[in-house]
């Protein structure tokens, strides 16, 4: 996988897929909405590990 963002917007989704994760784990939120906070966690913190995004590639987007 070529790398399809830059280092700023790679950050940023690390630490917003921090802040959906500590949110899931720790805010007194009913189970159907920790999945969706997980869910967002996961993308965000492997989209930033990897730097690259598939929907960004799907819309031709990107470096």
């Amino acid at each position: 996988m070529k790398q399809n963002m830059g280092d700023r917007e790679q950050k940023i989704r690390m630490a917003v897929g921090s802040a959906a994760a500590a949110a899931a784990i720790f805010a007194p939120l009913r189970y159907k909405w920790k999945g969706v906070l997980t869910a967002a966690a996961f993308g965000g913190l492997f989209t930033g590990a990897t730097g690259f995004s598939p929907f960004k590639k799907a819309l031709r987007m990107g470096r």
